[in-house]
């Protein structure tokens, strides 16, 4: 690990655009980077191991007081990022959970009021009300088809997590106990792993998979009375491997 801070405008620097990683004098870098102004006060002081960015991140206005906060872990921020306007009010504060993805962001104008939050739920378009799917009140009847909560046929929103501190990775939606409306899901980077409509009990309209790394996996078209119109399967590198039905791409 450098002892000394090397400056981002060192020729020999070189950091890939596409993930982040820095080279110095052609090997990946351990150490500190720095910015500096003519002045020789610091712009930018920002953590490097490896090659990945992993440490403190921090930036200054030119008066001196801060102008951003955060850390990275193995190049993925993590924990609480924030930024101040010039006199030192918040203007932005990101949450991030170990592996990089983001749980919260809030933003506020100069005035100090609050002008946009997002969360998790806000993201993927789970409502407010929405109800855990591990709430002991749900019961599903095989029989019926029928989801039933706290002994009422359910109508709203259910989103599961595969554990207590995991992201969401599954939403469902219910009219009167049946499926209805939107049915979405994730990788645990938040990543989609498919969607796709419920209308009148039976699906509807285009479904849609993917792999993991974005690429499409399936693509179903459904009529409005359930029928399926058409299919077509990709695999991982792209190519279609299966098509069924009247050609939808």
């Amino acid at each position: 690990m450098s002892d000394d801070p090397i400056e981002r405008s060192d020729p020999e620097v070189t950091i890939d655009p596409a993930t982040g990683r820095l080279s110095y004098r052609g090997e990946p870098y351990s150490g500190a980077v720095t910015q500096t102004r003519p002045d020789g006060t610091w712009r930018e002081y920002w953590s490097y191991h490896e090659g990945d960015r992993d440490g403190d991140w921090t930036g200054w206005h030119p008066d001196g007081t801060m102008r951003y906060n955060g850390e990275f872990y193995r190049n993925r921020p993590v924990g609480t990022w924030q930024e101040w306007y010039p006199d030192g009010s918040r203007r932005l504060e990101d949450v991030y959970d170990i592996e990089g993805t983001l749980l919260t962001h809030s933003r506020w104008n100069e005035a100090g009021e609050l002008v946009e939050f997002e969360d998790e739920r806000t993201r993927k378009g789970i409502a407010a009300d929405a109800v855990a799917a591990d709430d002991p009140e749900f019961r599903w009847d095989d029989g019926e088809g029928r989801m039933y909560y706290r002994a009422e046929p359910f109508t709203g929103q259910q989103f599961l997590r595969p554990a207590p501190s995991s992201p969401i990775t599954d939403l469902s939606t219910y009219t009167d106990g049946y499926p209805d409306g939107p049915t979405r899901g994730w990788y645990l980077d938040g990543t989609p792993r498919y969607t796709g409509d419920y209308a009148d009990r039976h699906a509807v309209g285009r479904w849609c998979e993917w792999f993991p790394t974005g690429i499409r996996k399936e693509e179903t078209v459904f009529a409005p009375d359930g029928a399926l119109l058409a299919r077509t399967e990709w695999d991982e590198t792209g190519a279609v491997t299966a098509r069924y039905g009247q050609n939808r791409d």
